[in-house]
């Protein structure tokens, strides 16, 4: 059975499931959701949102079609329009108090603000991620998932510490959930931190153990940026045999799976090592090459990392007409990556603010309608109390009423109790008074009770031509 078959598959089921089944059904699917094609992806997550919205399918299941959208969408990088996505996700989440939905949209956004380079805001979220979902326990991939993220800023940062143990912490879960994907991220990144702080025998061991698992797996992405990460590995090491030797493995891997950033990244590697090596024509012929790569891919920072290399290595060659013409254009495009930086930085700020006022606004509008909520409670109870003494009066009036009609008739009553008593006993004629009193407490019950039920079917009656109306 395919991936795409698999997530169907569980899909299906989640359709008509128990709410507290969901995630029975939608932490495998999730877990498969990652490995389908980028077609069939974008089709099923499409297909199960367009079935919640024509279904008229709870509010919670509504919200996880949304969330499914907004991962494909985050997967295709597409990293706009997954935010506003996940924000309407969460909004529902928020209000239908789904922790898990909330966890799941907190560990995707808190990526995504790490990708605009916003690492603030993206530790407080995928902090918020990391509580719910390990408190959860159902989705341990995403908690991988999210350990990862704040491994890798805190790395940026050189907080080598912290982000060691998220790496770990990565690890860990992907183990628990025996899932290969993050579990070579995470040794990757265990490797880079060990590197970083001079534990090369720790830093080679975890590099190749990222190399065995996604050779074993059979991955391409993960084979050829584990073999990138040993040979850069080995070649600070001043192995170059060894360096050239796994970069070219690279290399082959990323041009036969069409691989192309990786592909750009393997050509400038292996001509940094061939220069290194005086040899300067096999490190033009590569930089060439990784040129028209970059070019076809249309990805300016590659191009203009590529024309600076080009510029140092004609420089060394003594050309110095052509080492000049890289540069200028090596600095012409980096003025270029700088103002769309800039202006894609502006556009990141404004979906960061957007995602979080309407956040903050949520939860404003949460808290109010908690308030409005409380107070009808309290004015519904206090509507309730004066409803019940407001009949109580009435209850008594009544009771008042047919007490003074006993008194009146109380002669007539009694002679007519004696007469079918067929006695005229003092002591029975005291009991007769009695049951008389002792009757007019339940007679005041009943009528209260009747004038009470009569005011519900009011009430009733009231309500439902206004409810009728609210719902055409």
């Amino acid at each position: 059975m395919t991936d795409l078959e698999q997530v169907t598959q569980h899909l299906d089921a989640l359709k008509s499931c128990a709410a507290s089944d969901i995630h029975v059904h939608l932490s495998p699917a999730l877990r498969r959701f990652r490995f389908i094609p980028p077609a069939g992806r974008r089709a099923c997550a499409g297909a199960f949102a367009e079935w919640a919205t024509a279904s008229g399918a709870s509010a919670v299941v509504q919200a996880y079609a949304v969330l499914l959208e907004g991962l494909d969408r985050f997967m295709a990088e597409e990293l706009h329009e997954s935010l506003a996505l996940l924000t309407r996700a969460r909004t529902v989440f928020a209000e239908q108090e789904e922790r898990d939905g909330i966890g799941l949209c907190a560990m995707l956004s808190g990526a995504i603000y790490r990708t605009f380079g916003n690492f603030d805001l993206a530790l407080r979220v995928l902090v918020e991620g990391d509580e719910l979902l390990r408190a959860s326990g159902r989705y341990p991939i995403f908690v991988a998932a999210n350990a990862n993220s704040m491994a890798n800023i805190h790395l940026e940062m050189g907080h080598l510490d912290e982000a060691l143990a998220k790496f770990e912490l990565t690890c860990d879960e992907s183990a628990r959930a025996d899932d290969f994907y993050f579990l070579v991220y995470g040794l990757l990144g265990l490797g880079r931190v060990h590197m970083r702080e001079g534990r090369d025998a720790q830093a080679k061991a975890s590099f190749q153990r990222a190399l065995e698992m996604a050779e074993q797996h059979e991955h391409p992405l993960h084979v050829s940026n584990s073999l990138t990460e040993l040979a850069a590995f080995h070649q600070r090491a001043g192995d170059l045999d060894r360096a050239q030797a796994l970069t070219e493995r690279a290399l082959a891997l990323r041009e036969q799976h069409r691989l192309l950033a990786g592909a750009v990244t393997s050509h400038l590697r292996l001509a940094e090592i061939r220069a290194n090596r005086a040899a300067l024509d096999d490190a033009r012929r590569l930089l060439a090459r990784a040129l028209a790569i970059s070019e076809e891919l249309h990805v300016k920072p590659k191009i203009a990392q590529v024309h600076e290399a080009l510029s140092s290595l004609y420089e060394r060659m003594g050309d110095q007409n052509k080492s000049l013409a890289h540069y200028k254009r090596f600095h012409a495009l980096r003025e270029e990556i700088e103002r769309e930086d800039n202006a894609k930085s502006l556009a990141d700020a404004k979906a960061i603010f957007e995602a979080e006022q309407t956040r903050k606004e949520n939860a404003v509008i949460k808290a109010q309608k908690a308030e409005i909520e409380r107070k009808n409670h309290e004015l519904q109870d206090t509507i309730d109390e004066l409803t019940r003494a407001k009949i109580g009066r009435k209850a008594k009036a009544f009771t008042l009423a047919i007490a003074i009609v006993l008194f009146i008739f109380q002669d007539a009553i009694l002679r007519t109790a004696l007469k079918l008593l067929a006695s005229d006993n003092y002591f029975l004629l005291l009991a007769v008074k009695m049951a008389i009193i002792f009757s007019l407490s339940p007679i005041n019950r009943a009528i209260e009770r009747y004038l009470l039920n009569r005011v519900m079917r009011t009430n009733r009656a009231i309500a439902a031509p206004a409810a009728s109306v609210a719902v055409s």
